[in-house]
């Protein structure tokens, strides 16, 4: 007998089956395996950010969250970062990329300069 894939179904059929499937992942999830999948997910949301417009989005959504509290909130932020500044260790692969970028960078000045004479 050949294996049944989601082609076999309809548009229809295929979002019942995810209806279906979604109701009984959730309940057969414990309230610990809810809330660390949300979190998840609110991690993804809001710190997986990319470009201008997600990152508008996710303000959006902190602002919206915070309403009132959100200047405070700003002024703790600010207050714990500047008390502990994170300095910022990078890793040999990192501190190699960035030798490496620099020789491109000079490579194609140079590159750059002996074109146009």
């Amino acid at each position: 007998m050949e294996e049944l894939t989601y082609k076999d179904l309809s548009e229809t059929e295929l979002d019942a089956l995810k209806d279906m499937y979604i109701s009984s992942k959730i309940n057969s999830m414990t309230e610990s395996d809810l809330r660390k999948f949300v979190k998840e997910i609110i991690i993804d949301q809001i710190k997986g950010t990319v470009g201008n417009a997600e990152e508008k989005e996710a303000w959006e959504e902190i602002k919206d969250h915070f309403t009132v509290d959100l200047s405070q909130k700003i002024l703790e932020v600010k207050e714990k970062c500047n008390k502990n500044p994170k300095v910022e260790q990078k890793s040999p692969e990192e501190i190699e990329f960035d030798r490496r970028l620099g020789l491109l960078k000079q490579q194609q000045e140079e590159q750059s300069s002996k074109d146009m004479w």
